[in-house]
């Protein structure tokens, strides 16, 4: 794992890039990038295995993330 800039992140936008929003639920309903899959950050662990793509890159960010 290693941390990105804004930059980097609209770079890899168009080669499908999964991003996943750690945020808490109400946090995530009121601001979240476009398309970002909402999966708590204390449910990582769980839910990450059945709803993202290994093949895929994985870009998760949280609060200070951004």
């Amino acid at each position: 794992m290693r941390e990105i800039r804004h930059r980097e992140l609209l770079r890899m936008l168009p080669f499908d890039a999964q991003i996943v929003d750690a945020l808490p639920s109400h946090e995530y309903k009121a601001a979240h990038i476009r398309r970002a899959i909402h999966i708590p950050v204390g449910h990582i662990l769980r839910d990450a295995p059945t709803m993202l793509d290994r093949a895929r890159p994985v870009v998760v960010y949280c609060r200070d993330s951004l």
